[in-house]
């Protein structure tokens, strides 16, 4: 199971991925944009939370197995018998990340990057 797991990107072959670390979705989201130079906007209703974490603490820290990938919608999509997968925002050229509510309101939660290390060369 845990190779299964290991081998999802390299079957899905997105133009980005980053493992989730201990900055929880949020900030492993955040690292994500900052390397391509821009931000993200995350759908919290479309984000997959393992069953035995609360929301806030999956978006905050964490505390199970995660990958983020970015690629064109619908493509790369990462697939395994161990995991749930699901679009759950979209890459944006202002920086930081934004929580976007069932409601449609937006809430910052980063205001420009997270570790200051700039873009990936590329």
């Amino acid at each position: 199971m845990l190779r299964d797991l290991a081998a999802t990107v390299g079957r899905a072959r997105p133009a980005a991925a980053k493992d989730v670390s201990m900055a929880g979705i949020v900030g492993t989201v955040g690292m994500l944009a900052e390397a391509s130079g821009g931000g993200a906007v995350l759908d919290v209703a479309d984000i997959p939370t393992p069953r035995l974490a609360t929301t806030a603490d999956w978006l905050g820290c964490f505390p199970g197995f995660a990958m983020l990938t970015a690629d064109d919608p619908g493509t790369s999509r990462m697939s395994s018998p161990a995991a749930t997968t699901s679009e759950c925002g979209e890459v944006t050229k202002e920086p930081g990340v934004r929580l976007r509510w069932p409601d449609g309101e937006e809430t910052t939660v980063v205001t420009s990057t997270v570790t200051g290390l700039g873009t990936a060369a590329g």
